[in-house]
């Protein structure tokens, strides 16, 4: 019998509005009309900056984490760099570069009549500002950020944690993510996992649907 509802967040239930994750608004304003190829080649370049397995627990940590990050980032496409404390505290601080898919909401309302829903998130700190900002982090019981946790979804230990705390029984949660490799994980741990494509994409060889209207068992 279900009783848990695990989620993922980025392009499960939100998205950057500038379609990467570390291109904030700030930098796009600096960026003008620079070759954006260009941006993401360098964000790539240093993503070993933030890995979100590292232990960043709070929003200073983060802001200071992404200052470096921008700084590099900056530095490397050209511009100057002592304009990366305003990009970071963009990224940090600045709740409107993402957004919810329209679904969201009244599903997530939906399934806590009937459901304890959990999110295990790969993410940093801010991510729990931008749920309450957006008024659904009182829909979770709980919200497992990987930097907090000083783990990620490639590792069982964060997978551990919520099995742990809950008492979580096999076949008793279900896991929606977008990464097949996560929910190999999810399913490695005896939870009944779920694809969510948004873009309809991507092949799996687990059960597939594009929205949370799909999910059939609210």
């Amino acid at each position: 019998m279900i009783k848990y509802v695990i989620f993922d967040y980025g392009k499960v239930l939100g998205y950057p509005k500038s379609g990467n994750w570390f291109i904030t608004p700030k930098l796009l304003e600096l960026i003008n009309n620079m070759d954006i190829g260009k941006i993401k080649e360098a964000v790539t370049n240093n993503m070993y900056l933030v890995k979100d397995d590292l232990p960043i627990k709070t929003l200073e940590q983060e802001y200071d984490m992404f200052s470096i990050f921008y700084s590099n980032v900056l530095d490397e496409i050209g511009l100057n760099k002592e304009l990366a404390k305003d990009v970071a505290y963009d990224k940090v601080y600045n709740n409107s570069e993402y957004a919810l898919y329209d679904d969201v909401k009244d599903s997530l309302k939906k399934l806590k009549q009937k459901y304890t829903l959990i999110m295990l998130t790969n993410n940093f700190p801010s991510i729990i500002n931008y749920l309450k900002y957006e008024g659904i982090h009182e829909l979770f019981d709980k919200v497992y950020v990987s930097s907090i946790c000083e783990t990620s979804k490639n590792e069982e230990k964060f997978y551990d944690m919520v099995i742990h705390d809950y008492n979580i029984k096999e076949n008793e949660a279900i896991f929606i993510d977008d990464f097949e490799d996560n929910l190999d994980m999810g399913y490695k741990k005896h939870f009944n996992v779920i694809m969510l494509d948004r873009e309809n994409k991507k092949e799996s060889k687990y059960k597939k649907i594009s929205n949370l209207v799909e999910l059939d068992i609210v």
